[in-house]
């Protein structure tokens, strides 16, 4: 039974399969050059120039950062360190599920070192996979029908997506529980404020004056002293 997207699919992976379909058949230009490699080194990685580079993850990036997906999906040129972000976020598995970013290594390895490849899972098929890959057959972007011999794993945007969602409800929820707390303090009344409080407060400010006032007072003797002929104490 063949599994394609559907209602149950979220409105943001559909869009993210919709956008990666109006790629089908584009290709590298002259030396290797695509638009996914221009835009990933004038955007993500500004130190480098990623025009003519291996561009299947950059195909990915694109199209998330061109949806406003770049903080669940990821923005990576460097396919191992795509699928470890996956594994951080504990959003990587081996079940291929629709709207999943399935990673491949071509030498057999099964090892996240050893991904050499990687694209977006548009149905699935059992153990078979169709998917919407970049830089195959001679550098175009192409649906494939692959099996599980070369898949290492696949990584979860949307599960990436609902930990940042929850992780920003309890933010919010802990930020409003301490303004609260802040603001039934600043709101307290000053009739509700004890004397002994009071009392607790004044009490430091009026030794303070006094001490001053007397140093100001033995100040002044010294001056008046000085002026007189006589040694200033100390």
């Amino acid at each position: 039974m063949t599994t394609e997207p559907s209602t149950e699919l979220s409105s943001e992976l559909k869009n993210m399969i919709d956008l990666l379909k109006s790629q089908l058949g584009y290709g590298e230009q002259g030396g290797g050059y695509t638009k996914y490699g221009d835009w990933y080194g004038k955007t993500v990685e500004f130190d480098s120039d990623y025009s003519a580079q291996p561009w299947c993850d950059m195909l990915l990036s694109w199209a998330a950062h061109r949806l406003g997906y770049d903080k669940w999906f990821g923005q990576f040129a460097y396919t191992p360190g795509h699928a470890r972000w996956f594994v951080d976020h504990d959003a990587w598995g081996h079940t291929p599920e629709v709207g999943s970013v399935v990673f491949y290594d071509w030498s057999g390895s099964g090892t996240v070192d050893g991904i050499d490849h990687v694209g977006m899972v548009i149905a699935v098929d059992g153990d078979t996979i169709r998917t919407i890959e970049g830089n195959v057959d001679g550098g175009h972007v192409r649906e494939k029908t692959r099996d599980q011999t070369y898949v290492v794993g696949y990584g979860y945007p949307e599960k990436v997506k609902a930990a940042m969602n929850a992780n920003a409800t309890t933010s919010q929820t802990s930020f409003t529980g301490a303004s609260s707390v802040t603001l039934a303090a600043a709101e307290t009344p000053l009739a509700a404020t004890s004397s002994a409080g009071l009392a607790g407060v004044l009490l430091p400010v009026l030794l303070v004056v006094l001490l001053l006032a007397a140093l100001l007072g033995t100040a002044r003797h010294s001056v008046r002293r000085a002026r007189a002929g006589r040694p200033a104490a100390g």
